[in-house]
Formats: structure tokens, sequence, C-alpha cells
């Protein structure tokens, strides 16, 4: 059984936060007793007042000093101290823990805390008293994953005929969706829906302005500028970067910033947008149906990944820094490469497939239900990723639908308000007894709750 996601390696994400490893029986992360010191800060991402505790033996001040001081903040002794907690969220290693207390008094804000740690983050959430310990409150439909639909639209008025039927522009409403090229995403898909798909919030860059980019003098470079802006203007990575295109204002960086788009990137953003960390982890449609653009080369989809890697590779120079030095960087995002190497363990305390076909787990109520072969590979994301080899069922509820309760889906059997997505028809294959099935379960998608190997007694 898994709870929640068991990280075992030090890694570096998005936002600065690394993962912590090591847990124990429980599922909750092993957080060391000695506290060199604590600071209060208001965090950047989510405008929220935070807590950071370093505890372990080795910190120290020069180090826990630093880590305050990149918040803007100054290093103080003991450990935090408020009231009402929703929760914390545990970062670094086993020995250099950093303890993010999130203070609150709202049990709504408890479930938006815990996947921004462990999707957003790459931590792991241990739910405070306001939360109710493993019992938070189930997610409202504003944050349950929306599945992707292909849809067609008479182009704007003044843009050419479309490439689909009827002269319609066909496209997919997913993260790694994109339109025809020369054409603006959110005149053709539905932004709102891309929105449940990744965590979003208004974060401003933390890159320094850049008053003057001498750059833009050069006309070479500003074509090729006005190019990538177009690639991207195409995609959805406008829904969350492009201020006019979203509910509250961009993340990180800004198709609309002021000068140059592209300095609001950090070191990161542009190795991940050029490829040169493997984000394949992320799913991507294939280019013939993605209206030319791959994103399985690079981040950023493309019509031409030779080219937006030679552009990014150029930003990174004017940093100072090149693709090599990202080479042996793991795959990317953090959390889905933890759950792409993840080990499952036996079944406990009677999770999985009974006899007649009853379906237990444990974690909580679940939209996702997979049985798979023993030795199937962990289910990735959508489009590409989710039904790996090895997969005999696999049961889904719709966005809008409510989740499905352990003990309450039989194998082969679809529950009201569900739909089977494996096998596309029929009856999926009978268990045999004696033969070992990996059970996996999610709460939504990219949130596994249980994922263990259990006997079939038939």
């Amino acid at each position: 059984m898994t709870r929640r996601p068991a990280f075992s390696k030090l890694l570096v994400f998005a936002t600065g936060w690394v993962v912590v490893g090591g847990c124990n029986r429980t599922g909750d992360p092993l957080i060391p007793e000695s506290v060199f010191g604590h600071c209060v800060y208001k965090n950047r991402f989510s405008g929220r007042t935070e807590c950071r505790e370093y505890r372990g033996d080795r910190w120290d001040e020069a180090g826990a000093s630093a880590d305050c001081g990149e918040w803007g903040a100054e290093l103080e002794a003991g450990a935090c101290e408020h009231e009402d907690i929703l929760g914390a969220c545990v970062l670094g290693d086993p020995e250099r823990v950093i303890r993010v207390v999130v203070p609150g008094s709202d049990a709504g804000d408890c479930r938006q805390q815990e996947r921004g740690c462990e999707i957003f983050g790459g931590g792991i959430f241990v739910p405070g008293p306001v939360c109710g310990g493993d019992d938070l409150p189930e997610p409202n439909e504003g944050t349950v994953f929306q599945w992707p639909v292909l849809e067609c639209r008479q182009p704007v008025k003044g843009e050419p005929a479309g490439q689909g039927a009827g002269g319609d522009v066909c496209t997919w409403s997913m993260v790694s969706g994109c339109t025809e090229p020369g054409r603006h995403y959110g005149d053709y898909a539905s932004c709102d829906m891309v929105r449940t798909q990744r965590p979003y919030s208004p974060v401003p860059s933390p890159q320094p302005p850049v008053p003057d980019d001498l750059r833009l003098d050069d006309p070479a470079y500003v074509a090729e500028l006005a190019w990538v802006t177009e690639q991207a203007s195409a995609c959805a990575c406008v829904c969350c970067h492009q201020a006019s295109a979203t509910p509250e204002g961009a993340a990180i960086w800004d198709l609309e910033a002021p000068g140059n788009w592209v300095n609001g990137f950090t070191p990161y953003g542009l190795a991940f947008a050029g490829g040169f960390l493997d984000s394949s982890l992320l799913g991507a449609y294939p280019a013939a149906e993605n209206n030319g653009f791959d994103r399985a080369s690079t981040g950023l989809p493309s019509t031409d990944p030779e080219r937006m890697q030679a552009f990014f590779a150029g930003e990174l120079a004017a940093r100072g820094l090149s693709p090599a030095d990202f080479a042996d960087a793991d795959p990317t995002p953090a959390p889905f490469y933890q759950q792409l190497i993840h080990e499952p363990q036996r079944c406990a305390g009677g999770e999985g497939v009974a006899a007649d076909g009853t379906i237990t787990w444990e974690g909580g109520s679940a939209r996702y239900v997979y049985v798979l072969a023993g030795d199937a590979p962990n289910p990735g994301l959508p489009p590409n990723l989710d039904l790996p080899e090895g997969t005999r069922w696999r049961v889904d509820v719709p966005w809008d639908a409510a989740p499905m309760a352990s003990r309450g889906v039989r194998y082969g059997v679809v529950p009201d308000g569900a739909r089977q997505s494996f096998p596309a028809e029929g009856s999926p294959a009978k268990l045999v007894a004696g033969t070992t099935y990996y059970l996996y379960v999610l709460a939504d998608i990219g949130v596994p709750i249980t994922r263990c190997l259990f006997t079939y007694s038939g």
C-alpha cells in the first residue's frame, strides 16, 4: 500500500524545492526530531505566509541562513509556532529536512495544499489538525482532471480555412495540445479545461528584469523570437503563461511581458523548453495528431524541434550555461519520475481483488482503478502513457461524477456513472487463481493512493 508518493532520490524541481527520501510504515515521511531553526516568509508563488523549519543533524547556520535568504527571510532559533496549521510539505533528504509549515484555518484549502506540495513541489504533504489527518475533503470540481476532447471550430474571422472537415480548426483541449500554426490556442480550445490538468497559480517570475535587452536590436534574433512566440501562442502554454489568457495572471514566464518575454524563464525553464531535460513523462500526442507540433523532443511544443532547441541553447549561452549543464538530470517533473520508477510492494490489509471480484484499496475514494499484470509498468499521464502494456482492466469516473469507493467496485463490472477505458470493448480477461496482479488506484490523474501486488485466490 502507498498512501502518498515515497520519494527515494534528491531531485531539484522547478520551484527550487527538493524531494525527500524515506518513509515510515504508514507512508508519512521520517522527520528528524532535532530542529536547527526556522524562518517565516511569504511564498512568492502562492502568496501565502509559510514557515520553513530546518530539521536534522546536517544543517548548519550557513546552509539554513542561505535558504532563508532565498525567500527574503532571516533564520531564527527554534521550531515554527502556529496555532492553526493546514499541514506541512516535507522536502530534502532524511538527514537534512525542510519542513514547510502552512498556517491556516480553512479546511477547504487542504486538498489544494496537498496537491501543490506533492504534484507541483515534489514533496510529501503531512496533514495538520485543520485538515483532519488523512481525512482530507474531496477535491471540488475545479481541481479534478478534465479529460481532453478534440474541439473543432470554424476559423476566427479573418483567418484562413482550417485543415479539418469543412474548414474547421481541430485542437486537443490538453496541456500538450496545439492548434494550427499561426493561430492562437485560446481561440480554438478550452483553457479552463486545460488548467484542471496541471496545478495553476499566478506566479511572478523569480528572474530579475532585463530593462534593455540589446539582442532586440538584432533583426536575426528578433525574427527567431517572433517565431518562438508564434509557436508558443499556438499551444496550450498560453493557458498558464499568457496573462490575458489566464484568470489571475501568468505563471513565471509571460508571453505578454514587456521587452523580451523569454527573460522570464528560469535556467531550469530554458533547459525544459529546449528539451535538454527529458520531459516526456508529461505525455504527448504524435505530431500528426497535434497539428504538426512535436512535444516529445522539446518541452515547448514545436513544428521544428531542432530550431526550437537551437533557440533555447542560445538563451542558456546568454546566461553562461549550456545544455551540457543538464546532461545528468533525471527526467522531469520529479513527482512523475518517482511514479515511473515506483516498485510496488505486497498488498496489505485486505487490499486487492477478492474471489468474488470485489476490489479493496486504502487511501480514500478513487477516480481511476487499474488491475494490471504483476510485472506491468506503472501507468503514466495521458494521452500516451496512461495505458501501459499489461493493463488487464481500467475503469474511470469523469470529472463531474462522484468518485468510486473502496469495495464498491467489482472486477469487470462497470459501476454506475463510470466508464471502462480498457478493454475498449467487452469484458476483461478473467483473473487466474494463484497469479500475482498489480492494483493501481488513483484519486485523480497523477495522484496515486494505492499501488500494490496481490495474488488472486480465485
